[in-house]
């Protein structure tokens, strides 16, 4: 465990009301529902030293007898060891006394965030990791007239060891942190360690043949074996194929003047093999817990349970893919452009049963290989660079990818699967559903204007608790029968959003440079995604009674502002409001322009006048501009807690390179 984690230090801040003292005149720190973000920052520290070695050892030899034939042996070990030394003291504040005269200040301990101990504690850890790699290759080249032959063998052994022990003492008298120095009762002391093993061995061969450099034929697999998987089960083999055609260098192509200086048409089938879940999953894994009975004399010892079923079955994840590309430069070289359409198959994903066993059963479900997924897109690159007759030169690389992802076979219930609004199987992976929301209550709506709105004004929904003018209004679209039946739950959940990840990625890097100045922008961007912003940002009061961002202070709803973007105002999170709906979410495709570099270098008789092989100074930036809908917060936040996510930071560097 780490003393300190930097999304506790965010979340208390944004827990921290504005009427409240972060600092007190005297320069001690104050509180907010037992929240000090002064005190996370005080509260201790956590320091990790790393080591890393990366040594390979190769040698290769011609074999004379015959031609083009080689060989080859790699041994690689790579170490690395670290270790951790974590120190927490408790999260202080201090409570103000304004009834006495001077006001008075009390030492006090946050519990609050983040189940921080209210105790001193130091914990050590060390680990040693080690990594060898066998690898022996037998390679072949050689042409004969029009025929190109390769071909490759390849037997790769890897094995690794890891081991590592920790150790902690709790409560410190005295503020030493040093593992000697703390508490004396052995109730306060911890310790524990762990050895890691693993192997995998895996056969490799590629077999090329290109035939008067227009037509390209290729077949190659991989024979892979890997601790993961039980005897029987560890073994698979991995075929792949592909093809291509230079058209561009048939003679009907060169006999007649083109704008196509090159053309190449390619096509490839493969399979690939992926690990699924954790190692070992084909055993019985045994948890041990101390305190756990009492024998004899009372004295407690260890017991120990089963916490999952074993499955033997356990193996690959195969992956099957499909590929036809298209490879062209235009107008000698003006116009390059690579064009990919890809067909993805994955059999085998491994998934957890959707399957409610009896308490009595005692252990979880094992995970199976039943999930099967189709993923299909298009990939697309294209560049150009001309230079001008003044010197200028220019140039434009982008790229732009679609992909799009859906679950042909994945464990749901009847109750989603044979529901269309609610069924997982036929759509993405990670596609979030909930309730179809129709916008707020209006006073409107109030039709006896005594502040609730239910069947006294008309409406006959039951929703989640009491409703009132500013409150959402959801759509009743289900019911046990299929039909709408006056109450809002699971029955009336439905597609509400893409996953966080996007179905479309992008990027463009325009570049300059004329006499001695050089400009380079780099672009990235992504679309069809969706993310849920409820949460501090969004949400009034969303936890202790904590602060409101000027995002919702701004846009939330009143009889005033009956047209605004958010639900009204509570004193906490009310539960009609906070439901998962599409109310809450909100696209997050962007474009930014991620980094920017000026550069100038001096001409090569200054630089030479100055002893010197060449002076370059630049500036640079990153996350200079973001194209958005979503202001208040990075679009790119989706992969993490909306709560604790580091913000986006603006970075300038001014740098000067010298070359003696």
């Amino acid at each position: 465990m780490l003393p300190l984690q930097p999304g506790q230090l965010f979340r208390s801040a944004y827990k921290l009301i504005p009427i409240t003292n972060m600092y007190y005149s005297n320069g001690l720190w104050g509180e907010f529902a037992g929240n000090t973000p002064v005190g996370i920052l005080k509260a201790g520290y956590s320091h990790r030293n790393a080591t890393s070695l990366l040594t390979t050892l190769a040698v290769e030899q011609q074999l004379p007898f015959i031609k083009g034939l080689s060989i080859k042996g790699t041994f690689s070990y790579d170490p690395n060891d670290f270790t951790v030394k974590g120190w927490h003291t408790p999260f202080y504040f201090y409570s103000q006394n304004t009834s006495t005269n001077p006001y008075s200040y009390t030492k006090q301990i946050s519990t609050s965030e983040g189940s921080a101990a209210p105790y001193t504690w130091l914990n050590q850890e060390y680990s040693k990791n080690q990594f060898y790699t066998y690898q022996g290759f037998l390679n072949y080249h050689n042409s004969f007239g029009k025929h190109d032959f390769t071909g490759l063998l390849v037997a790769e052994a890897r094995k690794n060891d890891s081991t590592g022990f920790s150790a902690r003492r709790n409560n410190f008298a005295v503020n030493i942190d040093e593992l000697g120095m703390g508490s004396s009762n052995k109730n306060d002391f911890d310790n524990n360690g762990s050895t890691i093993t693993g192997s995998q061995l895996g056969f490799v061969y590629r077999v090329g043949y290109i035939y008067d450099q227009k037509y390209l034929f290729e077949a190659a697999g991989r024979y892979d074996g890997h601790y993961y998987f039980a005897p029987g089960k560890r073994w698979g083999y991995f075929p792949a194929f592909s093809a291509g055609w230079i058209i561009s260098e048939e003679k009907f192509m060169k006999d007649r003047p083109s704008v196509l200086n090159y053309l190449k048409l390619r096509g490839s089938w493969g399979k690939s093999g992926n690990l699924a879940g954790s190692a070992f999953q084909y055993l019985n894994g045994y948890n041990l817990y101390g305190n756990a009975y009492a024998y004899g004399n009372g004295n407690m010892v260890q017991g120990s349970n089963i916490s999952r079923e074993a499955n033997p079955n356990i193996t690959w994840e195969i992956s099957t893919k499909t590929d036809i590309g298209i490879d062209a430069t235009l107008w000698k070289g003006l116009l390059t452009l690579e064009v990919d359409y890809f067909h993805e198959r994955r059999t085998g994903m491994l998934l957890p049963p959707a399957v409610t066993v009896p308490v009595e059963y005692g252990l979880g479900l094992s995970d199976e290989n039943q999930g099967i997924m189709e993923n299909r897109g298009i990939d697309i690159s294209a560049g150009t660079s001309h230079r001008f007759t003044n010197g200028l030169q220019v140039n434009l690389n982008g790229n732009f990818s679609y992909a799009k992802n859906k679950m042909i076979q994945v464990f749901e219930t009847a109750a989603t699967h044979d529901n269309p609004n609610r069924s997982r199987t036929g759509r993405p992976t990670g596609t979030q559903f909930g309730y179809h929301a129709l916008g707020l209550f209006s006073q409107g709506d109030d039709k006896n204007s005594d502040g609730i709105i239910n069947s006294d004004d008309g409406y006959n929904v039951t929703q989640f608790g009491v409703l009132h003018p500013g409150d959402i209004r959801y759509a009743d679209i289900g019911g046990p029968g299929g039909k709408p039946d006056g109450k809002i739950d699971s029955y009336d959940e439905t597609v509400i959003g893409n996953p966080v990840y996007p179905f479309i990625t992008y990027g463009f890097t325009p570049s300059a440079s004329w006499k001695g100045f050089d400009l380079s922008l780099f672009f990235q961007g992504s679309a069809l995604a969706s993310l849920n912003i409820r949460g501090f940002q969004t949400v009034p009061f969303n936890n202790n009674n904590s602060n409101s961002a000027y995002e919702y202070y701004n846009d939330h709803w009143t009889p005033a502002t009956p047209n605004a973007k958010y639900p009204r105002a509570n004193q906490s999170p009310y539960a009609n409001n906070t439901q998962n709906s599409d109310f809450w979410m909100m696209k997050t495709g962007y474009l930014r322009l991620k980094t920017a570099v000026l550069g100038y270098t001096l001409p090569p008789n200054i630089s030479k006048a100055m002893k010197m092989q060449s002076v370059r100074c630049y500036f640079s930036g990153q996350n200079l501009l973001t194209f958005s809908k979503m202001k208040f917060m990075d679009p790119e936040v989706g992969y993490t807690d909306l709560e604790t996510a580091y913000p986006n930071q603006k970075v300038f560097v001014f740098g000067l390179n010298v070359t003696f």
